[in-house]
């Protein structure tokens, strides 16, 4: 399956607002899109939560993990 390449800030805001849409993650403020390089990777990027806001640390973070999975399914980082 072919996946759709999305620019930096694309993945950024589209993770983001996936993170949100999780119970008790609204409040999240910030996250981090990082490149993964490697000939053994099968995605080129990975996330985590920068700044919770007034959400629960771990909930925004396990709540990551599951966006971050869901979105590796469809979602390629573009390269520059």
């Amino acid at each position: 399956m072919t996946k759709t390449l999305l620019s930096m800030p694309d993945l950024q805001a589209r993770a983001l607002a996936e993170i949100r849409n999780q119970p008790g993650c609204s409040d999240v403020r910030r996250i981090a899109i990082n490149r993964v390089t490697g000939e053994r990777t099968e995605n080129n990027w990975s996330m985590c939560v920068l700044s919770a806001g007034d959400a629960d640390a771990n909930i925004a973070a396990r709540a990551a993990l599951n966006v971050q999975k869901t979105l590796r399914r469809d979602y390629n980082l573009a390269t520059d």
